[in-house]
């Protein structure tokens, strides 16, 4: 059987895994969905939430890029 492309990890797994990440971050992009970050990060299953890491990762450094050219570094 062919292995998942995709990682998923729940928000306690992220936050271990990433230090810069706390809970508060995350309940904040969840909540106020900025940048479209329920569109682009977040998958349910049921009420269960679950990440895609890779499209965290690559959502945290588009975010990043776009602060840098906003001039706001």
């Amino acid at each position: 059987m062919k292995a998942l492309p995709t990682q998923y990890l729940t928000k306690k797994q992220a936050i271990e895994k990433y230090p810069f990440l706390s809970e508060n971050m995350l309940k904040n992009l969840l909540f106020k969905n900025i940048g479209c970050f329920r569109d682009k990060v977040v998958k349910r299953i049921g009420r269960r939430i679950i990440l895609d890491e890779e499209a965290l990762l690559l959502f945290l450094s588009e975010s990043n890029e776009k602060e840098r050219m906003n001039g706001t570094c």
